[in-house]
């Protein structure tokens, strides 16, 4: 469960956070240090145990491998859980029986229409004066800092080995809106390839911690240990306040390679002194559509088309930073940003020898930040070099490829799918490749 750590001045106890996550995970609410269901204090060392079991629900057995997230089948007639599907059986009429009389259609009421949000347009000093530079929170600001471990939700969890993307969530009582202003990775794991957050609920489906999962958004995204990273001083990501049914939601996917018993996560830095703006991930790229013959090179391009932004950037939006993404096969990576025909900005351009070379996959401040309009074109152009005797496709593991780029911008778009663009897109609303 989130813990703090000491980083004055902060509001909060540490028993108050166990308390507090403890409770939310048993569809409680406090701020007390009682823990729920005892009567009795809680020690910040060593939480009740059968409390924090009944919180985690942690699997029973290890989990095995998989070569990627799958969403549960929704076939007609069926009911499909994470562990579970259920076949609905109509009853039929029998020989001598009368025949049912029929229904009467039933005419459903109109649902309400669903009112868009307004468009959040910068102010066009802070257009001037957007610097990417994080900004650590001010000397009197503060803050609380969440560290959120896999630990305290899934202690007994295990991986079998190979590929596997496990989801692990918390959501903690928090009426009013807060900022997160700084986000820290706490790995230590070498099977861990990669780890990303969502600030959304999690999805139906997901009843076990340690389960698969796909992310409704990203919000942060770990690929080596690296310091701190603090948002630009003008924007941070939303958590909490009526906007989220007064809960922070951490929903988040490692992607583990090998066997492991991965307890770690990461810190969040926490402020109520909310930043001027909500900051937000976008993730352009493709994952289907790549295909790179044995023993051969292979170019794939992947496109976030101008009619894509023009329907998922509701207003202007502004990049401070960006990340390249590939895997073991990259050999050169480049992304650009076009406006009528021409390109514009760069946002990275790397000879590479795949993440197991040291690829350079770390978010990079873009400077002066970035305007990106509806319209406006992105481009992702990923050369391969297959050095197998078979061929490798796109795919969420190791062994397979993907082609994208991340970029951290404000004001932060509505919705889930409006955050992806291309083949990556979790709402398979577009595919710019076969």
């Amino acid at each position: 469960m989130p813990r703090l750590r000491d980083f004055p001045p902060v509001r909060f106890t540490q028993q108050a956070v166990r308390a507090r996550l403890a409770c939310a995970a048993l569809g409680l609410s406090t701020l007390t240090t009682v823990a729920c269901g005892t009567g009795a204090q809680t020690d910040a060392s060593s939480p009740p145990q059968s409390t924090l079991a009944a919180a985690a629900g942690s699997p029973a057995a290890p989990l095995a491998p998989t070569s990627a997230p799958s969403l549960p089948s929704m076939v007609p007639g069926t009911s499909s859980g994470a562990n579970a599907s259920t076949t609905l059986i109509m009853p039929s009429a029998t020989a001598g029986s009368p025949a049912p009389a029929k229904a009467t259609p039933q005419v459903p009421p109109a649902s309400p229409a669903v009112a868009m949000p307004a468009p959040v347009l910068v102010d066009p000093a802070d257009e001037a004066a957007c610097d990417p530079a994080g900004a650590p929170p001010d000397a009197d600001e503060a803050v609380e800092v969440l560290q959120v471990r896999v630990a305290d939700v899934a202690p007994g969890f295990k991986s079998m080995g190979g590929t596997l993307y496990a989801c692990f969530w918390v959501d903690l009582d928090m009426p009013e809106k807060h900022h997160i202003i700084g986000w820290e990775g706490a790995v230590k794991d070498r099977s861990v390839h990669h780890q990303q957050v969502s600030l959304g609920a999690k999805p139906f489906y997901l009843t076990q911690q340690g389960g698969q999962c796909g992310l409704p958004t990203v919000d942060y995204t770990w690929t080596g240990e690296k310091p701190t990273e603090w948002t630009p001083k003008l924007a941070g990501y939303p958590i909490g306040g009526a906007e989220n049914g007064g809960k922070a939601h951490f929903l988040w996917q490692v992607h583990l390679e090998g066997e492991s018993s991965y307890q770690g996560g990461f810190n969040v830095y926490v402020s109520k002194k909310l930043r001027k703006y909500d900051a937000g991930n976008f993730e352009q790229g493709d994952v289907r559509g790549i295909s790179i013959p044995p023993m051969a090179m292979s170019s794939h391009m992947a496109k976030c088309t101008g009619d894509m932004t023009t329907q998922k950037l509701v207003q202007p939006i502004y990049v401070f930073a960006s990340m390249q993404h590939a895997h073991l096969m990259i050999r050169h990576i480049k992304s650009d940003l076009w406006r009528d025909g021409a390109i514009i900005k760069n946002f990275g351009d790397q000879e590479v020898m795949g993440f197991g070379g040291f690829f350079d996959q770390q978010f990079k401040p873009v400077k002066p930040c970035v305007k990106i309009l509806p319209g406006d074109e992105i481009t992702t152009k990923c050369d391969y070099q297959n050095p197998t005797n078979v061929t490798i496709t796109g795919g969420e593991a190791t062994n397979q490829e993907m082609c994208t780029t991340f970029f951290q911008y404000f004001p932060r778009l509505p919705g889930t799918s409006n955050n992806f663009c291309g083949t990556i897109d979790a709402s398979g609303g577009f595919t710019s490749s076969p």
